[in-house]
């Protein structure tokens, strides 16, 4: 099954001391999507692994494991959880300081999976890696090494045009490449919540969980 993050922002309310939810209309945060990569920043969560235990890479350093829920969240998040029940799963929150100092650019990760013969060409030719699957399987499916797709992609075997041949690759990306805009979308988007707030970055936060 798959594995979606639910969030909500909140910021703190410096004359009662309390959280409250912001009304987010900014979409980057709304619908930040389902990204393994991120929810393992985020939270260990879905690290390193996809659906099934599916290996997809190594282990990223988590901004930190899974905090619970907080305990001066605001009401309409405690009822958002509430009505999750325990289909939510791996409670935690971040602030927007914890967010900007995490070292998403000098941080490297290696992920893995597997091309089809047309994608492991391409990726030959121009070094870049699209339309990667973290696992393939099917009856007219064959994985192959590298050194055995290399020699179809070369003309040096005749494939059975009844199969799809994949390979295994391996490639390394910062952890800012591996979150599909998250650093450049919802970071500056809480920045504004921040700014427009007259919030410290302390003062604003992320309070999420996540389902299966």
């Amino acid at each position: 099954m798959g594995c979606d993050i639910h969030l909500m922002v909140e910021v703190k309310d410096r004359k009662t001391n309390q959280w409250t939810e912001y009304d987010v209309a900014d979409g980057a945060i709304k619908f930040i999507g389902r990204n393994y990569n991120l929810f393992g920043i985020l939270a260990n969560v879905r690290n390193g692994f996809g659906f099934a235990h599916i290996d997809t890479g190594d282990a990223f350093i988590p901004i930190s494991n899974p905090r619970g829920v907080p305990k001066d969240a605001s009401k309409s998040y405690l009822s958002f959880v509430e009505d999750w029940g325990t289909d939510g799963h791996s409670h935690s929150f971040l602030n927007l300081d914890e967010l900007q100092n995490f070292d998403w650019h000098g941080q490297k990760n290696k992920h893995r999976g597997f091309l089809s013969q047309e994608d492991y060409a391409e990726y030959k030719r121009t070094g870049e890696i699209f339309g990667c699957a973290t696992d393939i399987i099917g009856f007219y499916i064959r994985k192959i090494s590298n050194k055995e797709m290399e020699a179809i992609i070369n003309n040096k075997v005749i494939p059975d045009t009844k199969l799809s041949y994949y390979t295994p690759v391996e490639w390394e990306e910062s952890y800012y490449e591996s979150t599909a805009g998250f650093v450049d979308n919802v970071i500056p988007a809480l920045e504004k919540i921040a700014t427009d707030c007259s919030c410290t970055n302390e003062e604003v936060r992320i309070v999420f969980f996540f389902d299966n």
